[in-house]
């Protein structure tokens, strides 16, 4: 395998905070308790751990790779690729944000999903921070 650059380190650590405040929100909001939540498509409750960040649209521009409006509490099995998941259950998650933001937000959204974002090391390591900082807000606050 090969060895990580520095700014993979630094994106990997963005996006572990990314994902951890995902799932902290998501199972505060959902459930109250911030070990606890509910996938956004299937509507099961699992364990803190057990839950991913999903994207409800994907992109490889990173254009709405740290975009909180578009990243929702997940099971494995929804977020996880086929054979062994769902690959997003995008029809579910359709459903759910139509429901949580509208329509006119989502077209808004599918336009931005081509832009492309050049992140450099500092922005991934202002992201982690930045992440980490409200992740610990949630937290204070409940």
């Amino acid at each position: 395998m090969a060895k990580k650059t520095d700014r993979q380190k630094a994106k990997d650590k963005a996006w572990n905070a990314f994902s951890v405040y995902i799932r902290t929100r998501d199972c505060l909001r959902f459930t109250g308790d911030p070990e606890q939540g509910m996938c956004v498509t299937c509507n099961g409750n699992f364990n803190f751990k057990r839950l991913q960040a999903g994207h409800f649209i994907s992109g490889r521009g990173n254009a709405v790779l740290f975009d909180e409006r578009l990243v929702y509490s997940q099971c494995y099995q929804c977020n996880g690729n086929p054979p062994f998941g769902k690959g997003g259950n995008y029809v579910e998650y359709f459903r759910f944000m139509l429901d949580e933001v509208g329509l006119e937000k989502i077209d808004e959204f599918r336009a931005i999903k081509g832009s492309t974002v050049q992140y450099k090391i500092h922005d991934f390591n202002e992201l982690e921070e930045k992440f980490k900082q409200k992740t610990k807000e949630l937290l204070d606050e409940n």
